[in-house]
């Protein structure tokens, strides 16, 4: 099984801390070796037997290179809502970036680590729409209404960017958060069963990875979890105005559709 990596092809706020929990959980238990890689990735070591890709950016021949992977995806709302709600108070260092000097190069934390690979005249543009506030001022300056709109037009409309612009790779599977989050244990089965995990070890996974299952979780921990709102992983039906919903799905209508989502 090891022969080959473990890929996980994540997104923002579409499972990337649940899948590097997971994985590292998965590691440790039968001694192998992960690592996180954020942004555009242009290579890959092979001495490590799991590779969790945070915003699912390759710029490498991942046909050529011998992988079993799962992609995560989330509806397109959700990705939009929990965005927003998470940078109203994360610590992440580009989203409290109050250094908005324009000279090159321009590299995180200026701009986030998804997005530095783009032009310096797109970061440019990005740094001069911040109108020098950190981008979590600028949301926590503006109305609920007019911080998702702000939200909608930035992080949310580069993760559907990305989500939606995936080459399918004949070796990884899409697996849908909200599916995962409804049934831990039967999703990560067919997961590791993707993977090659003889069912001798499955088992032994489950039980390393279990203490990240949500329905798991007490009400103390997910209290405390910074990426954790609730048991429901979906809120867009609840936290959305009908208004806020149409807007969103009138322009990206194709990319939630795309993406296995009903309007």
């Amino acid at each position: 099984m090891t022969a080959r990596g473990i890929y996980f092809f994540c997104y923002h706020k579409t499972g990337t801390v649940l899948c590097t929990a997971i994985a590292r959980k998965i590691a440790a238990r039968f001694g192998w070796s992960a690592i996180t890689l954020p942004g555009l990735v242009k290579s890959v070591d092979p001495a490590k037997q799991i590779v969790i890709f945070a915003h699912s950016l390759i710029d490498f021949d991942l046909q050529s290179t011998p992988h079993r992977g799962v992609r995560l995806i989330r509806d397109p709302r959700d990705v939009w809502l929990s965005g927003y709600l998470y940078h109203l108070h994360c610590s992440e260092r580009w989203c409290i970036n109050e250094q908005f000097d324009a000279a090159s190069p321009i590299l995180f934390p200026q701009v986030p680590h998804s997005q530095q690979h783009r032009s310096e005249q797109w970061k440019r543009r990005y740094i001069a729409g911040l109108g020098c506030m950190s981008y979590q001022k600028n949301l926590l300056s503006r109305s609920q209404d007019a911080g998702l709109t702000f939200e909608m037009e930035r992080y949310a409309d580069w993760t559907i960017e990305a989500m939606t612009s995936w080459r399918a790779d004949r070796d990884t599977i899409d697996v849908k958060l909200e599916d995962f989050m409804a049934d831990f244990d039967g999703v990560l089965t067919a997961i590791l069963r993707h993977f090659g995990m003889s069912e001798v070890d499955i088992p032994k996974a489950l039980s390393a990875a279990a203490s990240e299952d949500v329905q798991r979780m007490s009400d103390v921990q997910i209290a405390k979890s910074p990426y954790i709102h609730a048991r429901s992983i979906s809120k867009w039906r609840a936290m959305l105005t009908p208004d806020q919903r149409e807007r969103f799905e009138a322009r990206y209508r194709s990319a939630i559709k795309q993406l296995g989502y009903t309007l």
